[in-house]
């Protein structure tokens, strides 16, 4: 649901149409043959938990615990690319730190996605949702098995502000984008088209039709 323009201007997206945005400015609007990393995980800077105590009898060790909660994320981002992805979208957040990785790497980051939004993206690319990093050893790894593909990922402006639009999904996707003035006339449409599908899943489902408007008895 967009705000904005008529209703005339809803349209029909081949593919999956996201509400989210690149997380910084100096990522690309545009990637080819994408491969999608969807995370229910935090990329921002690690800390240590509630109710950890660390006893440090030389100050120059305060720093080096710093700089080791810094690398631990930072490893875990490229654990992440390696694994070839160049689209990522997680459910948490992404600090300034981490997302300089993907600017460097050329890739696309979003973060705050809904986690059903990435549920259906995972089931349309064929990928996999992945809410832990630990493998069986104790490490942290990243599966190249758990992306998603598709042909193309772009940011697009649609009314006030940008959506993600992935096209050419494996899994087959479409999208129904919908237009319209202030919230509530885009909630009655959301409702009267989810009453029409509904009507044309039970009709394909049970493979017969009761004609309305008085037929019946004509």
């Amino acid at each position: 649901k967009a705000h904005g323009k008529s209703s005339t201007e809803s349209h029909l997206v081949d593919g999956f149409a996201l509400n989210a945005t690149r997380a910084a400015q100096g990522m690309p609007t545009n990637v080819e043959n994408v491969k999608i990393a969807m995370l229910d995980l935090n990329l921002q800077r690690h800390r240590m938990a509630m109710g950890v105590q660390v006893v440090v009898k030389d100050p120059k060790e305060i720093e080096n615990i710093k700089q080791r909660e810094m690398d631990i994320t930072k490893e875990r981002i490229h654990k992440i690319l390696d694994s070839g992805a160049n689209v990522v979208l997680t459910t948490k957040g992404v600090d300034d730190l981490c997302m300089k990785y993907f600017v460097e790497a050329g890739g696309i980051c979003a973060r705050r996605v809904a986690k059903e939004d990435l549920k259906r993206l995972a089931k349309a690319t064929g990928g996999q949702l992945v809410t832990t990093m630990a493998d069986m050893e104790g490490n942290e790894s990243f599966d190249a098995a758990c992306l998603g593909t598709c042909e193309r990922v772009s940011e697009e402006r649609v009314g006030d502000g940008e959506m993600m639009y992935m096209r050419g999904c494996k899994g087959g996707a479409s999208t129904v984008v919908l237009r319209g003035a202030n919230e509530y006339m885009l909630d009655e449409m959301d409702r009267a088209l989810h009453d029409a599908l509904c009507v044309v899943k039970r009709m394909l489902e049970s493979n017969t039709l009761v004609v309305g408007g008085g037929a019946v008895e004509a």
